[in-house]
């Protein structure tokens, strides 16, 4: 797993609330980026113009920044709690474990109302297996 770290699927089942209050965040904090984006970009365009409107700028990207380094706060502790954000969108989120001697995802999903699945280092979300065919002895999954 390349140094990160790896965790039980009873860890990542109790850390579920926690990560799906993240990923909540994490969603929420990007909507506010996306549309403070537009908003700079209309007062950049202002002015261009000759508006009068440096403070809202300076006041807008004060703002920008506060949410840059809230979100990465949130991915740190979702890495804390052993979970690696996959995809926002999906609210898709993998966390690193071993079974049989072999290093695996198990996969959780916003929505899902618990781990049911798990994949290989390099299949994906669309390699989503159901936990019940993890090969090997399940150490990890105790």
């Amino acid at each position: 797993m390349a140094g990160g770290r790896v965790v039980t699927l009873q860890q990542a089942s109790r850390a579920l609330p926690e990560v799906e209050g993240i990923l909540v965040q994490l969603r929420e904090i990007r909507q506010q980026g996306l549309a403070a984006r537009d908003q700079l970009e209309e007062l950049w365009a202002a002015l261009e113009r000759g508006e009068p409107v440096l403070d809202q700028i300076g006041t807008l990207q004060h703002q920008v920044d506060g949410w840059t380094e809230e979100f990465g706060r949130l991915v740190v502790r979702l890495e804390e709690l052993g979970g690696v954000l996959k995809d926002l969108d999906m609210g898709l989120v993998d966390f690193p474990t071993v079974s049989g001697g072999s290093e695996v995802y198990l996969c959780w999903r916003l929505g899902e109302d618990g781990i049911h699945y798990w994949h290989g280092l390099d299949e994906g979300y669309a390699g989503r297996k159901p936990l019940w065919t993890l090969p090997g002895s399940h150490p990890h999954l105790a």
